[in-house]
């Protein structure tokens, strides 16, 4: 039987696929999209991998991330200009991508080196990054503006933005070897747009990237984070940003999920805990109260996948932060921010809590939310699936 991809949520941007910008609260058919294997969702941005190494993208595209040659939005799938794709990893206004081949390439705005390419300009169709890995990359993640590539041999590499320690430098922040300085919206931030190995990590499993902090787990389910904390999102007990990386107070990770202000692990035990922000119930402990130390998102076993985004709160004019877990009997479970209809559970109000969705037969399970700082359009947050028809 072939899968079919649903999304709801936010539709300001055409992030739904449907051919509209009419936003849906419960979860609806992605027309034109066959032999999908998963999904995948950026700021306001989708791609879908098919299993013949083709991608399809659509949603917010004013600096060409959706891959098509073009810079305005689509609200339909429109095809990658690049095949024998592996991988997929929508950004902030950016897209990776994970080759066959081994090699990755990138498209979409390249203003703080997130394309990995010293050419940080607008790039509609996928170029390739600069460098050649030493070891085969396994999984490939975007942040807000900063890449990640999980190898082979357990080391992981990062580029792009680096004001706040989320490439894991472990120096004063500007000063590594490779920084430029590199001026947007009125400031100058530090970046590097070339890969460079992230010391201090070894024998990694998972990587994951929230929009300004990113994490590792390893083989013995240990959980280490680096870049922005303010809001305790890297869940070593503080609030201070981490130039290196640094262990969580956590054991027993699987894999992990970072938002904008807050972190979902998931646990080899499949259960999740969370910390961070918490103002729209997005830690799913039944609370609006932020957490420096992890909690455990209530009601929640037999967890296999988690995605979260979003942040909450004044840094967010959209006000998304929500999170969707998939469970091993293909239902998936929705809390936190809903004031767009992003938990599909048919209406707009938050949930403090995991509540079920009307989904079943799930696959993988994906969600978006646009970048705080590109408001031209803000909306809001939104959800895909890829399911049984």
């Amino acid at each position: 039987m072939n899968d079919i991809v649903s999304a709801w949520g936010d539709n300001s941007n055409g992030q739904l696929g449907d051919g509209t910008t009419t936003g849906r609260n419960a979860p609806a058919h992605v027309v034109g999209l066959e032999n999908v294997r998963k999904v995948e969702a950026g700021s306001g941005h989708i791609l879908a991998l098919c299993h013949d190494g083709t991608a399809y993208a659509w949603g917010r595209n004013a600096f060409g991330q959706v891959g098509d040659g073009t810079t305005g939005n689509t609200d339909k799938p429109s095809r990658v200009k690049l095949d024998g794709i592996k991988d997929v990893a929508p950004g902030g206004g950016h897209t990776l991508l994970l080759r066959e081949d081994g090699t990755v390439w990138g498209c979409g705005a390249g203003f703080f080196g997130m394309l990995g390419t010293e050419n940080m300009r607008v790039h509609p169709v996928p170029v390739p990054i600069a460098v050649e890995f030493p070891s085969e990359v396994v999984q490939l993640v975007s942040g807000g503006s900063q890449g990640l590539a999980l190898l082979a041999d357990g080391t992981v590499w990062s580029w792009g933005r680096d004001d706040v320690g989320q490439l894991g430098d472990g120096a004063e922040w500007g000063k590594r070897e490779g920084t430029i300085y590199q001026a947007h919206a009125g400031r100058e931030y530090p970046v590097r747009p070339v890969a460079a190995q992230v010391l201090g990590l070894e024998d990694i499993t998972f990587v994951a990237a929230g929009g300004g902090h990113s994490l590792a787990v390893t083989s013995d389910g240990n959980l280490y984070a680096f870049g922005s904390n303010d809001c305790g999102q890297c869940g070593d007990g503080t609030t201070e940003h981490l130039k290196s990386p640094t262990k969580a107070n956590i054991s027993g990770v699987r894999s992990v999920a970072g938002a904008y202000h807050h972190t979902v692990a998931l646990l080899e035990d499949g259960t999740l805990l969370a910390f961070g922000k918490n103002d729209q119930g997005q830690l799913g402990n039944g609370s609006t109260v932020d957490s420096t130390e992890p909690v455990e998102v209530q009601g929640l076993s037999g967890v296999t996948q988690v995605v979260t985004i979003g942040g909450g709160g004044d840094d967010n004019p959209g006000g998304y932060g929500h999170n969707l877990a998939l469970l091993e009997d293909g239902t998936v479970w929705a809390w936190g921010c809903n004031g767009h209809g992003e938990l599909g559970v048919g209406d707009t109000e938050n949930r403090l809590t995991p509540v079920k969705t009307g989904l079943s037969g799930v696959k993988n399970v994906t969600v978006g939310g646009e970048v705080p700082g590109f408001r031209e359009n803000p909306g809001g947050g939104f959800a895909l699936a890829v399911h049984e028809a």
